[in-house]
């Protein structure tokens, strides 16, 4: 694989100024990366404000929580797809996904989304728990998602294998 990048394998050598434009490359698409992610985080941020987290008091939590979920959904898509915006539309579009890494994608990324949403719901109870504190509910909520969703997103593939090999074709 490494020799067919290179283009070792087709009998030509490959150019050094070729190099630097194919590490420069690679930076270029790092640092989109790095802008996009740092985006999402903002974004969520605010749609967490928007949902109703405290704006001032606790700037650094439901920052943080956006981090987390940032990590759990655009992380993932940045390794994925990389800075494409054209795939992200195309993957998260209503029967977009054309493979099976797309279908896990979708299924992760909503799995943790509503798993922050499920983890909200024990705030307002009068119970006075350590862990109802903000945002310890919904993080623990995005996490189970997620992990809900690493293990929903192969026994989902599986059983809609051939839907999917007959959808690729």
């Amino acid at each position: 694989m490494f020799q067919y990048y290179c283009g070792l394998r087709s009998g030509v050598k490959p150019n050094p100024s070729s190099k630097r434009s194919s590490f420069a490359h690679k930076i270029s698409r790092f640092l989109k990366c790095c802008i996009y992610f740092f985006m999402s985080c903002i974004v969520f941020h605010g749609i967490i404000v928007l949902y109703g987290a405290p704006l001032i008091e606790s700037v650094l939590e439901t920052f943080l929580f956006a981090v987390l979920l940032s990590t759990f959904t655009t992380l993932n898509c940045l390794c994925m797809l990389g800075p494409n915006i054209q795939a992200w539309i195309r993957v998260f579009s209503k029967n977009g996904a054309m493979s099976i890494w797309d279908n896990s994608l979708q299924i992760t990324t909503m799995c943790s989304i509503v798993g922050a949403w499920l983890g909200a719901f024990p705030i307002p109870l009068d119970w006075d728990r350590p862990w109802q504190v903000w945002p310890i509910s919904c993080s623990l909520g995005a996490t189970f998602g997620y992990v809900a969703g690493l293990i929903i997103a192969p026994l989902w593939i599986y059983w809609n294998r051939k839907q999917l090999t007959y959808k690729s074709r």
